[in-house]
């Protein structure tokens, strides 16, 4: 019996999980991010401006919506910048409300606001009182516990550029996702891909998703136009609407991109299918060693099909263009399909 883990019968929903606009740090108006993202295709956006959450629903159309967001930051020394400590260990978080109007700004510390003014700060839904954030494990796993509580869920962003290993991240817990890819990050030099945080967490039991985005501030002139429209999530959805595109992101059902296509992803009769757009690789892994590939000998293929054995555990594939562009699915656990 076919079942479906991407179904082509279903809408894709193209998303940015990560930018920022002049309320923060960023360059753009979030009505000019709109434009710009919409212009590119994109059904949704989160506007992730560093430490606190508004809502932009009055930018929602039938065609695109807005995910009430915001990048929070934890410190080794909250009072010193990154732009100046460059050895500095932080942890960067993105938190997605489950329900849009929730704009409650949980744990805000006037110590990481370095950027709203006051009249917008007098807008903010704020805690009562101010309560210090605790760069390690326990101070962290606390704060993404009480993101969690109040109907948020939470992204783990950009490891590399946090200078964090595995003796950090691997003790987090809480996490719905880890951003893999990084615009931004990757513009300026720094990384490609942090596939290998995923596996790190998957490994070690952890549920988490495979998130990307921008991460566009757009400051910078030379890479203006190098810093949006990169990364994106794909939903699989019947339809466009807040409840339905979080509900896609909390079930696990989208991919993560930064071009190829997958169209259509099932499993059946113990084999796993897969259709793509061009692509020079289709790759299969797993909890243990034990992957499988298809490669384009000559030209592209769009298509694979590979086993599943009971040890496999769970299986994720990566769909590897002509341009060095990925597309990550989820990791799919065998005996839950």
């Amino acid at each position: 019996m076919k079942k479906y883990l991407l179904d082509p019968a279903k809408n894709f929903y193209k998303g940015n999980m990560h930018c920022h606009s002049n309320l923060s740090d960023g360059y753009y108006t979030p009505e000019e991010l709109k434009e710009l993202y919409k212009g590119k295709g994109y059904s949704f956006l989160a506007i992730t401006d560093h430490e606190f959450l508004v809502s932009h629903a009055d930018l929602d159309d039938e065609d695109f919506v807005t995910l009430t967001s915001a990048e929070y930051a934890i410190k080794q020394f909250p009072e010193q910048s990154t732009l100046k400590n460059f050895n500095m260990k932080v942890c960067h978080i993105n938190l997605y409300a489950k329900k849009q109007d929730n704009t409650y700004s949980v744990r805000y510390n006037s110590v990481y606001d370095h950027y709203s003014s006051p009249e917008l700060k007098a807008t903010f839904n704020l805690p009562e009182h101010e309560e210090p954030r605790v760069y390690g494990p326990e101070g962290i796993n606390k704060l993404i516990a009480d993101i969690n509580e109040h109907g948020f869920f939470v992204c783990y962003n950009h490891p590399r550029w946090s200078l964090e290993n595995y003796g950090d991240y691997g003790d987090y817990e809480g996490l719905w996702g880890v951003e893999i890819y990084n615009t931004a990050c990757n513009v300026g030099g720094l990384y490609d891909y942090d596939i290998n945080v995923l596996d790190d967490m998957l490994r070690d039991g952890k549920r988490v998703f495979a998130s990307c985005g921008d991460d566009n501030h757009n400051t910078k002139e030379a890479t203006r136009d190098l810093q949006s429209g990169r990364a994106f999530v794909m939903v699989n959805a019947d339809s466009l609407s807040y409840e339905n595109i979080v509900n896609g992101l909390l079930s696990g059902n989208f991919y993560s991109s930064t071009g190829p296509v997958i169209k259509e992803l099932y499993v059946e009769d113990g084999k796993v299918y897969i259709k793509c757009s061009d692509a020079k690789r289709i790759s299969y892994s797993t909890r243990g060693r034990r992957t499988q590939a298809v490669n384009a000998t000559e030209g592209y293929v769009t298509e694979a099909c590979f086993e599943l054995r009971e040890a496999d555990e769970y299986f994720r594939i990566d769909v590897l263009d002509g341009e060095g562009n990925r597309a990550n699915t989820q990791a799919y656990y065998l005996n839950e399909i």
